[in-house]
């Protein structure tokens, strides 16, 4: 069960006698029919009848099914990251040469500025649609001296 609530209702013992209690105690689980309630009844040292309800949380078989699959997830989600805690050194050589071009990749697209994107993508541009490269002259394959 989940989290359990808790109804405390006072009755002085010299005003009210016990069916009186009884029946205040039927108009509450009335109240709080779909709910199960347990009822605790105690005199305080003060003569105040002290009425407890405790009601009890229905679980039905999806809401445990849904979370049993939350404490598998935390599980495996704890686990990935005691993985990430202690995890070696690569070994292999080309997994360290390719962490450290991408690294070095990053490092190249954040310093260059914003003129230098703005070229690229005019050069990209021009390339998509004329098929060749902005400042480059087109071959022709044939020798001209003059």
């Amino acid at each position: 069960m989940k989290n359990q609530k808790v109804l405390e209702n006072y009755f002085d013992s010299r005003t009210y006698s016990n069916q009186e209690i009884e029946e205040a105690i039927s108009k509450t689980k009335k109240e709080f029919e779909r709910k199960i309630v347990n009822v605790n009844i105690s005199l305080n040292e003060f003569g105040v009848y002290v009425v407890t309800y405790y009601f009890k949380n229905k679980e039905n078989l999806l809401q445990k099914f849904v979370i049993k699959i939350k404490q598998r997830k935390n599980k495996k989600q704890m686990l990935l990251l005691q993985e990430q805690k202690y995890k070696t050194q690569p070994r292999n050589l080309k997994s360290i040469k390719k962490k450290n071009n991408q690294k070095q990749l990053k490092e190249e697209r954040t310093k260059k500025t914003r003129e230098e994107r703005q070229k690229e993508k005019v050069q990209k541009r021009m390339q998509k649609y004329t098929g060749t490269q902005y400042g480059k002259y087109k071959e022709t394959k044939t020798y001209r001296p003059y």
